[in-house]
């Protein structure tokens, strides 16, 4: 699969949501890095890129994204049992089911650990009762939850070498 073309077929779209595609490009690079089974890289890069192809809220997420992930997949020439696998994960991406795919697993966790990134912490760390341990809780894998705490550690250490406004 062409991965820099299904890119630039979302990214105008992605662009409207509050993070953006880079947002989509950071969760990708988590889940290559640590993540992505070789047998699986096409469902779950394309699962990936489209996961918030929606907008920005999860119900416009969920309600318009699957249709537009399968346009998008249309247009690559993607079979449609391949194109319902993309759009049943981007449809519902954001929730926690029990015994979920791999791929499923890859984007939770990879969309759930970018949260810590330096890009996107303060966002969260700002929210007031927002409870990072509850979101490493979430995480799948062990390996995931591994590297949410180690993430959480330098976020907070950043955090306490910030020198203080006068």
């Amino acid at each position: 699969m062409d991965y820099e073309r299904l890119f630039a077929l979302a990214k105008p779209i992605l662009e409207r949501n509050d993070l953006g595609a880079a947002h989509t490009s950071r969760v990708l690079a988590i889940a290559r890095k640590n993540f992505i089974p070789a047998e699986l890289e096409d469902l779950t890069v394309a699962a990936i890129i489209l996961h918030d192809i929606g907008g920005a809220s999860v119900k416009d997420q969920y309600e318009k994204g699957p249709s537009i992930a399968a346009s998008i997949l249309q247009q690559m020439g993607c079979d449609k049992a391949f194109i319902e696998q993309v759009s049943a994960i981007v449809g519902t991406h954001h929730d926690h089911p029990d015994n979920p795919s791999v791929s499923f697993r890859v984007l939770y966790d990879s969309d759930k650990i970018v949260m810590f990134s330096p890009e996107e912490f303060l966002g969260y760390a700002s929210r007031e009762g927002f409870d990072w341990n509850k979101i490493v809780g979430l995480l799948y894998s062990e390996k995931a939850k591994t590297l949410a705490r180690k993430m959480l550690r330098q976020r907070r250490k950043e955090k306490a070498n910030v020198p203080a406004e006068n």
